[in-house]
């Protein structure tokens, strides 16, 4: 009788071998489709069958994180709440059709603001409330050289929304949108950061840029702070085109508009203001250039003859320092002091003249 030992011995070391190389190729094919599902490139669905839910015992730890976005996020309700009932949608049945967009009241007796292409061919005005109704307004003013205008109703007014200064909130706030999005969606609240300051665009100058989402209809509406107040005008939005766009929201600047609609409430106009020098904004490489012992300001390249800064003295080679008391650098240069004025203001400049520091006094006027 043959011993078959042996080669059973030997066909128990083959199913070993192949026990094993099954268990690593199984292993290695679970592993690369979980590095695959890393990445991403292979979508995959878990059902109940594949998971067994087991008992975890879970120490929770002090989270500060989560505390400031809880923070954030009632700061931004809290802020919403104050503004809301201010704003309205603004409904234009005007010579170019029907048209739509956003303002918010600025007094209890009736007064809007809005942007001047809102209302621009003015027909029969209607605004509709955030919390409903409607009442026929009328074409106080405007001023298309700040996209800006005021319009009036008679009646209830539910709430006003306070103005901020748009000078003081500081690159990287949050700031919030409120507007009828596509003329459909009113009361659309949407949210972003403060982007940028004095941009220019559209012909309009001093700008902020924010990241928050800014539709057709928002035109007008407020860009407030956390706080609740005003600091911008939502007006336009840079989308698409060849270099792609995303993100790229403007509004005026509550400093600037706040003068400009006060003039055409009070049955004003509001004209830009025309200084009349060449200037270039100062800094530490153009100060060395010059010698000028003064870092910060508007450095005066030339003077306009019969301008209200050739009649008040000013010389080429002057560094306006301050208007009004503002000093002039890179959060508040020379063009969004001076738009914070209009035609027919009279400011106080200081000027920096050879180590002497001169004041004097001018009228601004419109440019021609």
């Amino acid at each position: 009788m043959n011993d078959n030992r042996p080669s059973c011995l030997v066909i128990l070391v083959a199913l070993m071998i192949v026990l094993v190389m099954g268990i690593a190729i199984g292993g290695g094919a679970g592993y690369l489709l979980l590095a695959r599902q890393s990445r991403g490139a292979i979508p995959l669905t878990i059902t109940e069958s594949v998971i067994t839910a087991q008992p975890v015992s879970l120490t929770v730890l002090p989270n500060s994180s989560q505390a400031v976005i809880v923070a954030e996020q009632s700061a931004s309700v809290d802020a919403v709440d104050k503004v809301l009932p201010a704003v309205v949608t603004v409904i234009n049945q005007g010579s170019f059709g029907t048209s739509s967009g956003t303002g918010f009241f600025i007094t209890n007796d009736g007064y809007l603001v809005t942007n001047n292409h809102v209302v621009e061919g003015a027909g029969q005005l209607t605004v509709i409330y955030a919390k409903g109704g409607s009442a026929t307004a009328r074409l106080i003013g405007t001023a298309p050289e700040f996209d800006l205008a005021v319009i009036k109703i008679e009646g209830h007014v539910p709430a006003v929304a306070e103005w901020g200064d748009s000078s003081k909130l500081p690159l990287g706030s949050q700031v919030i949108a409120i507007g009828s999005a596509l003329g459909r969606y009113q009361n659309t609240v949407t949210g972003g950061m403060l982007s940028g300051f004095n941009r220019e665009l559209g012909g309009l100058r001093g700008l902020l840029q924010t990241d928050a989402a800014i539709n057709h209809g928002n035109s007008g509406g407020p860009l407030i702070s956390l706080a609740g107040q005003v600091i911008g005008i939502n007006t336009m939005v840079v989308q698409g085109g060849p270099s792609d766009a995303v993100g790229l929201g403007f509004a005026i600047p509550s400093n600037i508009a706040r003068n400009v609609v006060k003039r055409l409430a009070e049955g004003g106009d509001a004209r830009p203001p025309f200084l009349g020098i060449q200037y270039e904004q100062l800094y530490p490489e153009l100060a060395a250039e010059n010698q000028l012992a003064i870092s910060e300001g508007a450095y005066v390249q030339a003077v306009v003859a019969n301008s209200p800064a050739g009649v008040a003295g000013l010389q080429e080679g002057d560094v306006i320092s301050q208007i009004d008391g503002r000093a002039i650098n890179d959060r508040n240069p020379l063009v969004s002091v001076l738009f914070e004025h209009v035609a027919g203001d009279t400011i106080t400049l200081e000027v920096w003249r050879n180590g002497v520091t001169l004041q004097t006094q001018l009228t601004l006027v419109g440019r021609e």
